[in-house]
């Protein structure tokens, strides 16, 4: 049985973009290791909080825990709980130890995304624009060649952001020569344009000729809140929890928005994947879509024609997968309540909200299930669908 991780991590070393790429980073103000503790805990959270309604997120940590990072942001021992998950050992970043570790695991191949390599692209969104696209090339180059010869079962993804197409488009076929199968695209409208938009066509189209793999990632898309959830009294328990079902709407937005935009008709080869954006909302989701389409029963805002040749549902089984996070996922009973193949596996090492033992911790939990759907989560689904 394959065994296929479609979401696992660099642990870039602290210093990787100084040395990747000196100039740029004296350019970019530096992170304090309060801001780089912030964009860990919370990301962008707090985007469409004005500044002055903002709670201290800082609140929401127990002490001990934040003091043990500040600690190691700033050079000393990481916290406990970060040595567990593996995210300072050498299997966090470097290709032999990590496929060693895969050896002892029964895994095949791991896609790869950033973890410290996106904080330079989002200090500069917040503080110097002008110079993010340029700490994307930088992890970019970076990624593959720290894969330089492992790509057959270390697959790379490209970072891009679509403000800017063409070089997004250049950013793939780039990373596709030097084994990057997948590309990290934010679950989000992009310069004020949905997904769908016609301007995003022709990247599209080369992902699906190259067979670049769209994912979407937790912290790459943020539902968009009233600032007024913010303003109650001082709560921030109560309104990051609002924040995290709010996240639940970021992959149904976008994945709907390449449904009924007709992405998913014009590009039948195209893959998606949604990463550690929660698995629960999937049956209700496949429901609800299927009842826009359906011109038997008009909805609501709803009354212009369907005309795509599948059900809504049936292109999310054609192209779409969604993968489990330990810390966040049980797979039963959503993994019954919607049809074998979308739901597959990742492990997220190194993250601590990911497992060492995800193989594992998710074999036991699908003990009395069909061997078909055992293997097709594991690995068949995806390594069908990604041409692996």
């Amino acid at each position: 049985m394959r065994i296929i991780d479609v979401d696992s991590h660099f642990n870039e070393p602290s210093d990787w973009f100084a040395k990747a790429n000196p100039t740029l980073a004296a350019k970019l103000p530096r992170m304090t290791a309060a801001e780089q503790l912030l964009d860990i805990v919370v990301g962008d959270l707090f985007s469409s909080v004005p500044p002055a309604l903002r709670p201290d997120p800082l609140t929401l940590i127990p002490e001990v825990i934040a003091e043990a990072y500040r600690k190691s942001l700033e050079g000393g021992d990481p916290p406990q709980i970060a040595i567990d998950s593996g995210s300072y050992s050498p299997e966090a970043y470097q290709p032999e130890p990590r496929i060693k570790w895969m050896d002892e695991r029964g895994i095949d191949k791991q896609i790869l995304l950033p973890s410290n390599g996106y904080h330079p692209y989002r200090h500069a969104m917040r503080n110097a624009p002008e110079l993010a696209l340029e700490t994307l090339d930088t992890y970019n180059r970076w990624s593959t060649e720290q894969l330089h010869g492992y790509t057959d079962r270390l697959i790379p993804a490209t970072v891009i952001d679509l403000m800017d197409v063409e070089w997004s488009i250049a950013q793939v076929v780039a990373g596709r020569k030097k084994g990057a199968r997948a590309v990290f695209v934010k679950a989000d409208p992009h310069g004020g344009k949905a997904l769908n938009h016609p301007d995003f066509e022709p990247f599209w189209a080369t992902c699906e000729d190259l067979g670049v793999a769209i994912l979407f990632h937790v912290g790459g898309g943020r539902a968009a809140m009233h600032p007024g959830w913010a303003n109650n009294g001082g709560d921030i328990a109560a309104f990051y929890r609002i924040a995290n079902l709010s996240r639940r709407l970021v992959p149904q937005l976008a994945v709907a928005s390449l449904i009924f935009g007709g992405v998913l008709e014009r590009y039948p080869r195209l893959a998606v994947i949604v990463s550690e954006l929660g698995i629960d909302w999937l049956p209700d989701f496949l429901e609800a879509i299927d009842l826009e389409a359906d011109e038997k029963r008009p909805r609501m805002l709803s009354f212009a024609p369907y005309s795509y040749p599948l059900k809504p549902s049936e292109y999310v089984q054609r192209q779409v997968r969604v993968s489990v996070v330990h810390q966040q996922d049980v797979l039963r009973p959503t993994i019954e309540r919607v049809p074998e193949g979308i739901i597959v596996f990742s492990s997220d090492f190194p993250h601590i909200e990911g497992h060492q033992e995800a193989v594992a911790l998710y074999d036991k939990q699908l003990e009395g299930l069909p061997q078909s759907t055992r293997e097709s989560f594991f690995g068949k689904s995806a390594a069908d669908l990604l041409g692996l």
